[in-house]
């Protein structure tokens, strides 16, 4: 006697086909989450590299101007004297994180204090010698750290 095949799939097919595409798609979505994970905390880095790129290259450029400079608060605070006023770079502590300031008197302005960062400045050190002016720059905000050395020449150093 002959049996008749029927059309169609089994309950244990219909299982193992539902299993195999469960794990695919929950493959394919750990693998979209640690990509996404990866690529903002790499962001993040290159936006704390940025912004210490952004405060070294404004210090440097003032720090080229200069005529003189001197250090206060064990080397954390930086008095630029230039031919048009002073400025100084310094650290302050607001809203439980340190901002870095820059604070002018220029003869066509009135005195005036900027932020160049806020809330990560880990640590900022001076060192004058001569004409040579050391900065060194610590970032750190969300569990990222940067740290940045630069040493820069004031042009119109008057000795």
């Amino acid at each position: 006697m002959k049996t008749k095949r029927r059309k169609g799939f089994t309950l244990m097919e219909l299982v193992f086909a539902t299993a195999a595409g469960t794990i695919v798609i929950v493959a394919a979505g750990i693998i979209m989450f640690v990509g996404h994970t990866s690529w903002n905390r790499a962001w993040r880095k290159v936006n704390l590299q940025r912004d210490a790129a952004y405060a070294m290259f404004i210090i440097s450029r003032s720090i080229r101007e200069g005529t003189s400079a001197k250090l206060e608060n064990d080397g954390r605070e930086l008095w630029l004297y230039t031919d048009e006023g002073w400025m100084r770079f310094h650290v302050v502590l607001g809203a439980d994180k340190l901002q870095l300031k820059c604070e002018k008197e220029i003869e066509t302005t009135a005195q005036n204090l900027v932020t160049i960062l806020d809330d990560k400045v880990e640590d900022l050190q001076f060192n004058v010698e001569g004409n040579k002016v050391t900065i060194a720059l610590k970032l750190n905000k969300d569990g990222m750290q940067t740290h940045s050395v630069s040493t820069v020449m004031m042009r119109n150093y008057g000795g």
